[in-house]
């Protein structure tokens, strides 16, 4: 075989040798590619890790990578034996396309998700890093549109809304930040003077007081998951005599990240109570799939303010610290920039005699069950990376998503929350017959089949939470003290 192809490359050209070489090995190349892009970028590595099937179509691809060498070679051989003189350069060339469609169109498509816009996107009103002089976070507007605009956004404490600013150019990301707002005081804004007149209050200046919703989850976009619940829990939200001051929604936002109009779906189900109620989503790992990272970002994580990390933030309230951290699959997307920065904000902007929160979407403890070979219950990457750092650092409370259930658990003095229950098909019960699961270290409560959000009120050195269906009955309910 080896003198065949031989005596085949000797009777080409120097052209027809560069050629054939050239787009066959460009070819492998490209599609052997595939594998360590699923291997180091962070949200496809998670699903090689963690998704069987994602794993054995990286592996198939892979395998043909190698095969159409092989096969190349196969055909040379066999054109060889019985016609020397005639060269099979029509079947190879029709070989070496073919091998070069499967990454090209692969990249092809990953590289225009980000394009595929499926229509103007709502304004959120988002809570930012850092806070303004009198305490306040920082809050931005941000909305998106399908046309490149220029928009005139006002707002202030009175309808009169003094304060006014005037986009310099068109373009299609749009958002508008809030800087020094005063406490416990109800502000209006707008956008372009005919459009609708949207408010929200402030928080209090109450030290070491803050109420807020968190939940995990909804999936939009996805055949089933529960939208009546979804819109339910919205509805408690929304709802003055609950007296929610913010809402941070723990990942997983949509179904697939890179279905521009799952992000849609959720825009315009959120943006009636997310635009006149401050507001911070974390990124799930389904949010990100394949290009979905710029949509989550250009919807829901404004780059506006300097040296503001766009993916994890550190908000502030009345002196209680809230982390929320791009934790996705696991530590995959803990780079060094996202680890220094958290223990820099740690070191140098709380005390352990703070109320100190940690959110993210992926769980630490947790019970759960194997899911294509994965186990879904204590993360022992997460346990070993963050634990350390909670117990060193007085966390208080934990809070993620990523399994929809309810569960408390608690290890080495810190309160660990899941609460994925914002609309997301419940996960089943990790010890149902012929189900490989157990619990988690720590559980000190567990539910599944269950939607709702999880309350957390803040009255000086005591925390109480209480997990809520959609009706906002109590599931389960304990206290935390300072």
């Amino acid at each position: 075989m080896k003198k065949k192809i031989k005596e085949f490359f000797t009777d080409l050209s120097k052209k027809q040798k560069i050629t054939y070489i050239s787009l066959i090995l460009i070819a492998f190349i490209l599609t052997e590619s595939i594998l360590l892009w699923a291997v180091t970028y962070s949200g496809i590595k998670g699903l090689f890790e963690w998704v069987n099937y994602v794993r054995i179509i990286v592996f198939i691809v892979c395998l043909i990578g190698f095969i159409f060498p092989v096969i190349a070679g196969i055909i040379i051989v066999i054109s060889q034996s019985k016609n020397p003189s005639k060269k099979p350069f029509t079947t190879l060339m029709v070989l070496v396309i073919f091998s070069l469609i499967i990454p090209i169109g692969f990249y092809g498509y990953s590289f225009s998700i980000p394009a595929q816009r499926s229509g103007d996107k709502p304004p959120q009103l988002l809570l930012l890093n850092r806070s303004g002089v009198y305490g306040v976070p920082i809050m931005a507007v941000s909305f998106w549109t399908e046309q490149k605009t220029s928009n005139t956004f006002t707002y202030g404490s009175t309808l009169e809304m003094n304060t006014e600013e005037t986009e310099v150019k068109n373009t299609n990301d749009h958002s508008f930040t809030m800087w020094d707002l005063e406490p416990n005081t109800t502000y209006y804004y707008q956008i372009n003077r005919e459009g609708k007149i949207y408010n929200f209050s402030t928080m209090p200046d109450l030290p070491n007081t803050f109420k807020f919703m968190t939940s995990s989850d909804p999936h939009f976009g996805a055949t089933n998951a529960n939208r009546t619940a979804t819109n339910k829990i919205l509805n408690q939200l929304e709802d003055p005599a609950n007296g929610y001051q913010s809402f941070f929604m723990l990942g997983d936002m949509v179904e697939y990240g890179n279905l521009d109009a799952h992000y849609k779906e959720a825009c315009d189900a959120l943006s009636p109570v997310t635009s006149h109620i401050p507001f911070r989503p974390a990124i799930g790992n389904h949010d990100i799939m394949l290009g979905g990272r710029t949509f989550w970002e250009d919807y829901f994580s404004p780059d506006i303010i300097e040296d503001a990390p766009r993916d994890y933030f550190h908000i502030e309230v009345n002196g209680i610290h809230v982390f929320v951290l791009d934790l996705e699959w696991g530590t995959e997307s803990y780079g060094n920039t996202q680890k220094e920065w958290f223990e820099k904000e740690l070191e140098e902007n709380t005390d352990p005699n703070d109320w100190i929160l940690v959110m993210s979407h992926c769980f630490y403890y947790a019970s759960g069950y194997l899911v294509d070979g994965s186990e879904w219950w204590d993360h022992r990457e997460m346990i070993d990376t963050f634990e350390p750092i909670f117990v060193d650092n007085g966390i208080d409370m934990v809070f993620s998503g990523h399994n929809h259930i309810f569960e408390r658990l608690e290890n080495n003095g810190v309160n660990y929350n899941i609460v994925g229950g914002f609309g997301g098909q419940p996960d089943r019960y990790y010890g149902d017959e012929g189900i490989v699961g157990q619990a988690g270290m720590g559980s000190m409560n567990y539910t599944t089949d269950v939607f709702g959000f999880l309350e957390v009120d803040i009255q000086g050195d005591i925390a109480n939470l209480a997990f809520r269906n959609p009706e906002n009955q109590i599931v389960y309910n304990y206290t935390v003290d300072k």
